[in-house]
């Protein structure tokens, strides 16, 4: 079924809602670096502990995580702006060249200087219209560093008053 609803129109009500901006990273069986900017990220469940987020179909992104069958979610900080504008963009592996990981437990990349991430295998997977929505069990959780965080609204990065 086709919504009859102008998509455009429906991007512009969708974008009155303030969101944190996460990267979503993974590896490749060669080692491989992969991220994308999510801001569709939402905790799911404390036990057990799950998030979910959603990727657009067929991306190339989308099928670097399911293969992995694990991945990271990090929550940007304010001053991550060009991490998040990187990873936005199409593109391969060469999209992390210039941003600090490190492996977690499940051996996804964990970006530098967040503040804070989850360190996922991947749960389950639902249909999400044109997107896919990936349900990470949580194997590891930290808070990262104490700054401001990175937030979309209105088609646009925004900061928090001092």
């Amino acid at each position: 079924m086709t919504s009859p609803l102008d998509p455009k129109a429906l991007r512009q009500v969708f974008g009155q809602f303030c969101t944190g901006v996460t990267a979503v990273c993974a590896s490749d069986a060669d080692g491989h670096r992969y991220g994308i900017t999510v801001n569709s990220f939402s905790s799911l469940s404390l036990d057990p502990p799950l998030a979910l987020f959603s990727v657009v179909r067929g991306s190339e992104s989308l099928k670097i995580i399911q293969a992995a069958g694990a991945f990271s979610i990090n929550i940007l900080a304010e001053n991550q702006q060009d991490i998040s504008n990187a990873l936005a963009k199409k593109g391969g592996s060469e999209k992390m060249d210039a941003v600090p990981t490190r492996p977690g437990v499940t051996g996804a990349p964990i970006i530098e200087g967040g503040i804070g991430y989850m360190d996922c295998v991947l749960h389950a997977e639902f249909d999400g219209g044109d997107h896919v929505i990936l349900v990470g069990e949580i194997k590891q959780a930290a808070v990262g560093e104490e700054l401001p965080p990175l937030l979309y609204f209105r088609s646009g990065y925004k900061t928090l008053p001092a």
